[in-house]
């Protein structure tokens, strides 16, 4: 997990892998290999985002989603 308030309000991110309906995971060699939804982009930074987005972590496709700071 990712810390640190940003000007966006995201207090951090949540790490989830990406799985196939067998519950295998989804690999990669970069981040557009991970599949995604229309609402849902690739990461470009390190730094914790306002909307979710997938990257290659590892060889292994991502979700970060946002968590807010309260």
């Amino acid at each position: 997990m990712l810390l640190g308030c940003n000007n966006l309000e995201s207090c951090g991110s949540t790490s989830v892998d990406i799985t196939r309906t067998d519950g295998s995971l989804y690999r990669c060699v970069t981040s557009e290999d991970c599949p995604r939804t229309s609402r849902v982009s690739v990461c470009v930074t390190d730094v914790s985002s306002e909307r979710e987005c997938v990257r290659c972590d590892e060889t292994r496709c991502v979700r970060l989603i946002p968590e807010s700071c309260e």
